[in-house]
């Protein structure tokens, strides 16, 4: 996957990925999950309709809310 494609998915190795969402980088409505196990794959989650993932939030928010933000990348990427 080339750094053009990548969608922004954690690798959730790293204790700070535990438990924590990231934004999708080309879907606002959907967001990747680490879970509380280190090196358990990320979970794609969808917000409820009419919200968007805002990631300063952390959570889903109402789009009205929403802003965009320059993506971050997560401590960790998948090894693919």
């Amino acid at each position: 996957m080339s750094e053009r494609d990548y969608n922004g998915e954690p690798g959730c190795r790293s204790l700070a990925e535990l438990s924590k969402s990231f934004r999708h980088y080309w879907d606002p409505t959907a967001y990747w999950q680490c879970s509380k196990e280190q090196a358990q794959a990320a979970q794609l989650k969808r917000c409820p309709a009419n919200e968007l993932y805002y990631d300063k939030a952390q959570r889903c928010v109402a789009w009205k809310d929403w802003q965009w933000t320059e993506p971050q990348e997560p401590p960790t990427k998948p090894r693919k």
